[in-house]
């Protein structure tokens, strides 16, 4: 996360403060060391023209994407019925804030998303950090996170998949 050292002195150098709110696979790699990588941080941030200018100084001074840090993330938080954010890292001038395991576990299914998105493995992982071993206790935690009025045919044959793919004797949504 050197990346966010670099922020950190460039918000220090025009005294500003932020705080990120990081979602998606930074948090699996950041929190949960469950990839080497990810392309983009996906987070939730109060923007000005400075912020802007900063982000887009460090995407060209180290070669990112000029969205190496977007927003993109907002519409699906729409979604979601509650959020428990916690420190993950805190430098001088930025604070990052990311989502418990449980949260992420259900906003990765309510994504469900085919490849080359990472959500199956992502899933798969949370499932087995979680020590998960019903579908119910999946169910019970996405209706805390999201509700079950979003819980469609995507993510019930998302959700059959993972089951099958760890082994898990699950009942099957049939659908």
């Amino acid at each position: 996360m050197e990346v966010l050292e670099v922020l950190d002195e460039k918000l220090e150098e025009n005294r500003l403060e932020l705080t990120l709110n990081i979602y998606g696979g930074t948090v699996m790699m950041a929190c949960f060391d469950a990839r080497p990588a990810t392309k983009d941080i996906d987070a939730l941030f109060d923007t000005s023209p400075l912020i802007d200018t900063i982000l887009i100084d460090i995407a060209e001074t180290y070669g990112l994407a000029e969205d190496w840090i977007n927003q993109d993330i907002r519409e699906p938080l729409k979604y979601m019925k509650d959020e428990h954010l916690k420190e993950v890292y805190q430098f001088k001038n930025l604070k990052v804030l990311a989502p418990s395991a449980e949260q992420m576990l259900a906003m990765k299914i309510l994504f469900a998303r085919p490849e080359p998105y990472r959500d199956f493995m992502d899933v798969e992982y949370l499932v087995n950090y979680l020590e998960i071993e019903t579908l119910e206790e999946i169910i019970e935690l996405y209706d805390k996170y999201v509700g079950r009025r979003h819980l469609r045919d995507r993510q019930k044959m998302f959700l059959n998949y993972v089951g099958r793919d760890l082994n898990k004797d699950w009942k099957e949504f049939s659908i």
